[in-house]
C-alpha cells in the first residue's frame, strides 16, 4: 500500500482571516507531499512552473492508496478547489488522536500531539516570529514556508506511524473500525462543506429587520419594568447578579463569604458543583442577615462634581493638568448619584414559595434554601424563571416571559442571523465547518457559523433563508424519528421500549401527562432520563422517576454503566467506539462523579456519532452511484439534508430513504451489529429548510 502524507500552505484572505477555498482571493501558496515541496503562488517567485507543479502532484496522487493529514479535511477541500484528483482512502491524524483518548479532552494539534508523544517537532518558532508581526504566509519568505512545510509533513508522518502501531495493539484493537469510519465520514463532510448552502441574502435581511425591531421593543418594555421595580438603580436584566436582585429584592455583600459559608461553587476534582452544608433554618437566616441586605427604590441625580460626565481633570502639584481624565470618587465614575427611598424595591418573590414548588417532597426547608443559593444571591436559570412564573400570579410572569425571549433572540440574532451574514460568499453560498473532533461524544459541530444547535425552526424561523441554488429546486430533509430514545433501547435492550416502539406510543404524550404540560412543552423532557436528568420541579422529577419504571432495563442499563466505568474505566459501544472515565468512582450517595456523562455518551455517541454518519455515507455513495445533480449540504444531528436538482425529487427521496433505513443493514456489515429496534425517518421536501411538507416513502 502507497502512503502519502501532505500539507497545504495558504493566503488567509476574508471571512475574517479564514484561510478557506471559498474565498476567491484566497490562493494555494505551497504543497508539501512526501518529499516534494511546490510553490503554486507566492510574491516573491513570480516564475513558478504551475504546470509542471500541477502533474508532479497529481502523479503522486494516483499512485496513492492511502492520503495522510492533519485536520485533513482542510488540505482535501484546497487541493479539489485547485483542481486534483483523489478518489481513494484517506487517514486523519487528529481523528486518530481523538478516537485513541476515548472521549477525554486533550489538545489534538500537530504540535501538541507531537510534543506529548515525544515526535520530531513543528517549527512553529520561526512562524511565530513572523506572526507576531501582523505577517502571514504570503508575506514570509518561501525559504522559511519550505522549512516548516516540510517538517510538518514529517511530523504528520510520525504521528501517522505512531497511531499506527497504537491502533495495532490488543488494548485499542476495538477502535480501528471507529477511525476507519470517520475517516470515510471525513470524505463527505469535504465535499457537503464545498457544495456550501444557499442563503438567500433578502430573506435574511428580513428577517434580522424582523427581530431587531422585536429585540428593541422588548428591551424597552424590560427597562419600563426595571424601573417600575427599582426606581432609578442600574440593572442589566442579562447579569444573573442583577436579576437576582431584581426578583428577590435584595443583594449579597460580601459575595466571597457568602460562597464559602455556603459552598457555592464547582469542585476542581469531579467537575461538579460542591456539596452545599447542612445548616438549621436559624444558622441560613443568620448568614442573610449578616451578608445581604434590603434594597430600595432610588432617585438619582447628576453628581455635581464631575456634572454626569463619571471623570474629572486632576492637577499635578506644580498646578499642571495630569493628561488623562480621572475617575469621579463621588459617584464612582456613574456620573449619577443615588438616593435610597423608602419604598423596597424588586419584585420580592417569596423564597419559600418557589423552592417548596421544586421540592415540596422534602420538610428541610433549610438545605433547600442553601441549595437556591448562588454566587449572586439566589437562582436565576431558566427552569427557576419558569418555576417562578408558573406559580406566581403579578407583572412578573409577564416580565420573566419577555426577559427569557429577550434574552432567546439576541442570542439568535449574535449567533445565527450575524454568524450567517459574517460568513456567507459573494455568491450566496455559505460554507459553514464541520469538526468531527470537538465533542467528547462524537457529535458534530460546526463553525463560521454554527449550524448544528439551531433554535426549533417555528420559534426562530432562520431556516427560511436557506433555499436551493438551482432554478426550481428544493430543500429535501430526512431525520430518524426518536432516534436517542431508540438507541437508548437498543444499547438496553428494554422489553417495554421495543413494545412503545412497535405499538407507535407517543412517547411526548406521556411526558406531558406526567409534568402537565403541552406535547411541545413535554420534548424538552422526554428524553431526560436517558442522560441521567434528574433535577427540575417535583412534576418534572416525577416524571424521570415515572420514565425509569417503566423502562426497568435501561435503568438497569444505567446501574451497569456506571459500574463498569468505576471499575473498568472504560466504557466500550457495539461499533467498538469506546469512552474512558479515568477519574470515575463511586460518590458516598450511591452514584457516581461522573453520572451524566457516563449515561449520556453511550446514547449520544452511538445515535449521532455512528448512526447517522453511516446514513450520510450511505447517501454519499448512492448519490455517486446514480449520478444525481443534487447536492449533500448539511447534517443536524438526526437529519440530513439535500439541495435537489430540479426533476430529482422522486429519486433523492428514494435515495435518502434507502440511505437512513439501510443503516441496519450497514451496521451488519460494517461491525457485524444486529440492531433489532425499527428505525422510523420522516422526509420533507419544500422551497426553503422552513416551510416543507413531508413525502410518503
Amino acid at each position: 500500500m502507497r502512503v502519502t502524507v501532505f500539507d497545504v500552505e495558504t493566503t488567509e484572505e476574508g471571512f475574517k482571516g479564514s484561510p478557506n477555498p471559498y474565498y476567491p482571493e484566497n490562493k494555494l501558496i505551497s504543497l508539501g507531499i512526501n518529499d516534494e515541496y511546490l510553490f503554486f503562488w507566492h510574491p516573491d517567485l513570480p516564475d513558478i512552473d504551475l504546470k509542471k507543479n500541477k502533474k508532479i502532484v497529481q502523479d503522486i496522487l494516483d499512485k496513492t492508496d492511502l492520503l495522510v493529514g492533519h485536520n485533513i479535511k482542510f488540505d482535501l477541500s484546497w487541493i479539489y478547489s485547485c483542481g486534483f484528483k483523489y478518489d481513494k482512502s484517506i487517514y486523519d491524524t487528529m481523528i486518530g488522536e481523538y478516537v485513541l483518548y476515548r472521549g477525554v479532552k486533550t489538545k489534538i494539534s500537530l504540535a501538541e500531539c507531537c510534543l506529548r508523544r515525544g515526535l520530531i517537532r513543528k517549527a512553529t518558532s520561526i512562524i511565530d516570529t513572523y506572526r507576531s508581526q501582523g505577517m502571514t504566509f504570503k508575506d514570509i519568505p518561501p525559504k522559511d514556508i519550505e522549512f516548516y512545510g516540510r517538517r510538518d509533513v514529517d511530523c504528520t508522518r510520525q504521528l501517522f506511524n505512531a497511531q499506527a502501531a497504537d491502533l495495532g495493539k490488543k488494548a485499542n484493537s476495538s477502535l480501528t473500525p471507529t477511525v476507519r469510519m470517520m475517516n470515510k465520514f471525513t470524505k463527505v463532510l469535504t465535499e457537503m462543506e464545498m457544495n456550501g448552502i444557499y442563503i438567500d441574502k433578502d430573506k435574511l435581511l428580513d428577517v434580522k429587520e424582523e427581530f431587531e425591531k422585536e429585540h428593541k421593543l422588548l428591551k424597552v418594555q424590560i427597562d419600563n419594568t426595571i424601573w417600575d421595580m427599582m426606581g432609578d438603580t442600574k440593572v442589566d436584566a442579562s447579569s444573573p447578579e442583577q436579576l437576582s436582585w431584581l426578583l428577590y429584592g435584595f443583594k449579597v455583600t460580601n459575595k466571597k463569604k457568602w460562597a464559602e459559608l455556603l459552598n457555592i461553587g464547582v469542585n476542581k476534582d469531579t467537575n461538579k458543583a460542591k456539596r452545599r452544608p447542612k445548616l438549621t433554618l436559624s444558622d441560613f437566616n443568620g448568614i442573610m442577615k449578616k451578608y445581604t441586605k434590603p434594597l430600595h427604590k432610588t432617585r438619582s441625580e447628576q453628581c455635581n462634581e464631575c456634572y454626569g460626565k463619571g471623570k474629572v481633570q486632576k492637577i499635578k502639584l506644580d498646578g499642571k493638568p495630569y493628561k488623562n481624565l480621572s475617575k469621579c470618587e463621588k459617584c464612582e465614575g456613574d456620573g449619577y448619584l443615588y438616593h435610597e427611598l423608602k419604598e423596597l424595591a424588586g419584585f420580592k418573590v417569596n423564597l419559600k414559595s418557589v423552592i417548596e414548588n421544586f421540592s415540596r417532597d422534602s420538610k428541610d426547608t433549610a438545605s433547600k434554601l442553601v441549595g437556591f443559593t448562588s454566587t449572586g444571591g439566589f437562582k436565576t436559570d431558566k427552569v427557576t424563571l419558569m418555576t417562578i412564573a408558573k406559580y406566581s400570579k403579578n407583572g412578573i410572569v409577564d416580565f420573566i416571559d419577555t426577559v427569557t425571549r429577550y434574552s432567546a433572540i439576541e442570542t439568535y440574532l449574535k449567533t445565527f442571523v450575524d454568524g450567517i451574514q459574517n460568513f456567507v460568499g459573494w455568491n450566496s453560498i455559505l460554507h459553514p465547518q464541520f469538526m468531527q473532533t470537538a465533542t467528547s461524544t462524537g457529535r458534530l459541530s460546526s463553525r463560521n457559523p454554527n449550524f448544528q444547535n439551531q433554535p426549533r425552526a417555528k420559534t426562530f424561523p432562520i431556516r427560511k433563508v436557506i433555499k436551493s441554488r438551482f432554478k426550481d429546486g428544493k430543500i429535501m430533509e430526512v431525520d430518524f424519528a426518536q432516534l436517542e430514545f431508540r438507541t437508548a433501547v437498543f444499547l438496553a435492550q428494554d422489553k417495554q421500549g421495543m413494545k412503545d416502539i412497535e405499538d407507535g406510543v407517543d412517547v411526548h404524550q406521556f411526558t406531558a401527562d406526567i409534568i402537565g404540560v403541552s406535547r411541545q412543552d413535554a420534548k424538552a423532557h422526554t428524553f431526560k432520563p436517558l442522560y441521567g436528568g434528574v433535577s427540575g420541579t417535583d412534576d418534572e422529577k416525577k416524571y424521570y422517576t415515572e420514565f425509569l419504571n417503566k423502562y426497568k432495563q435501561i435503568k438497569e442499563w444505567h446501574d451497569k454503566l456506571e459500574y463498569d466505568a468505576i471499575a473498568t474505566k472504560m466504557i466500550t459501544l457495539p461499533t467498538g467506539r469506546q469512552f474512558s472515565f479515568p477519574d470515575a468512582k463511586r460518590m458516598p450517595w450511591g452514584s457516581s462523579n461522573y453520572s451524566t456523562q457516563i449515561k449520556n455518551y453511550p446514547v449520544q455517541g452511538f445515535a449521532t456519532a455512528d448512526i447517522v454518519p453511516l446514513a450520510c455515507l450511505n447517501a454519499y455513495e448512492l448519490m455517486k452511484e446514480r449520478k444525481v445533480k443534487s447536492l449533500l449540504i448539511n447534517t443536524v444531528h438526526d437529519s440530513i439534508v439535500v439541495d435537489v436538482y430540479p426533476g430529482e425529487e422522486k429519486i433523492m427521496s428514494d435515495i435518502l430513504s434507502q440511505s437512513t433505513r439501510g443503516v441496519k443493514n450497514t451496521m451488519k456489515s460494517m461491525y457485524n451489529i444486529d440492531f433489532n429496534v425499527p428505525l422510523d425517518i420522516e422526509v420533507k421536501i419544500g422551497d426553503d429548510w422552513l416551510d416543507m411538507t413531508e413525502i410518503n416513502v
